[in-house]
């Protein structure tokens, strides 16, 4: 039996690799059910740290809101920002987009759920994306008190150490990070992206993916091995409060401030650690130039050629705001931006 083909029996799951990957890049693992402890941060900020955020918030484009509208000539493009993984608080959004939806001539998704199946028996997308390089094995990576410590934890996660070793460390990041949160219902329903698929499919409305299913993949295994290794290990030994940083991630998407919540949860993460603040800026900036920068501006300019009079396009809210966010980038493309009004 090769090196892949023991690798991905261990790791074998009913949605397939590819799929249980692209989970994980946009939403959270489901948990098993149990009470959320998780707190929003923002609610617990001295005086002098909401000064701080307020600054910074005001220095980043179109940093409030999760639906804006895009026209130019005639044309009008919905853009809105989606929660990948389910809330039980979608129901009332979804009575605002799916007249949007089944008005519009065209709906962009990041990838849509044919591309998703279609991509999930590509065997060389796993290794490429998921597996090492031949050669190279996750404990010569580290100390050996390290991966001594790292394969325990994720045997205790249900992961073996030897396949553990092959695996790339962004993967195994996620199963450091999960929470069994489902405040409000998180994650016991489908994201925001899902239901206005089905709303599409449903009106006989074309969908369309902005990308292919392995790009965000290629984002997330792209990083230097190095950069992964560090995080992985931060993600390790941090007591930091993952419950905390779903939550207010979680409540300030639902507020329309997603981008407060993720400056917040930057400033939070790792201060347990021995790292200094300008490491953990660039290893989460080298994470955001990669998996939303890259991407937007591939996304941008697939939508500006676009003919279509009405698009309706649904991606992550992270995506949305910043410099290099969907927004300011349509923005510099000619297209006049408004906040949606109902």
């Amino acid at each position: 039996m090769s090196r892949l083909s023991r690798v991905r029996r261990r790791l074998a799951a009913p949605l397939g690799a590819l799929a249980l990957g692209l989970a994980l890049l946009v939403g959270a693992p489901e948990a098993a059910l149990a009470r959320c402890t998780g707190i929003d941060l923002r609610d617990h900020l001295t005086a002098t740290a909401r000064s701080e955020l307020d600054r910074q918030l005001a220095r980043t484009p179109y940093a409030f809101g999760n639906h804006w509208v895009a026209s130019r000539n005639g044309q009008r493009i919905d853009v809105i920002g989606t929660q990948h993984s389910g809330d039980s608080r979608m129901a009332a959004l979804m009575r605002e987009i799916r007249p949007l939806v089944r008005r519009a001539d065209l709906v962009f998704l990041e990838v849509t759920e044919p591309q998703m199946r279609a991509a999930d028996a590509d065997e060389a997308a796993f290794e490429r994306y998921f597996l090492l390089p031949p050669g190279r094995t996750l404990d010569r990576m580290m100390s050996a008190e390290d991966w001594l410590l790292l394969s325990t934890r994720l045997w205790q996660l249900g992961i073996e150490p030897f396949v553990a070793a092959q695996m790339q460390p962004w993967y195994l990041s996620d199963f450091l990070t999960g929470t069994d949160c489902r405040k409000r219902g998180f994650g016991s329903r489908r994201g925001l992206d899902d239901r206005i698929e089905q709303t599409a499919i449903a009106a006989r409305v074309p969908t369309l993916g902005l990308e292919e299913p392995v790009a965000g993949l290629e984002a997330l295994s792209g990083m230097a091995l190095k950069d992964q290794v560090k995080l992985l290990l931060l993600d390790l030994k941090s007591q930091t409060r993952h419950e905390d940083l779903f939550v207010t991630l979680s409540e300030s998407y639902f507020d329309g401030r997603l981008t407060e919540g993720r400056i917040l949860t930057a400033w939070m993460v790792y201060r347990d650690q021995p790292v200094s603040r300008a490491e953990v800026q660039r290893l989460l900036g080298g994470f955001d130039t990669r998996v939303l920068d890259q991407r937007n501006r591939a996304w941008v300019k697939r939508l500006a050629a676009r003919p279509e009079p009405r698009l309706v396009v649904a991606v992550g809210a992270a995506h949305l705001a910043g410099e290099n966010g969907v927004l300011n980038l349509l923005a510099r493309a000619g297209y006049q931006l408004t906040p949606f009004e109902g």
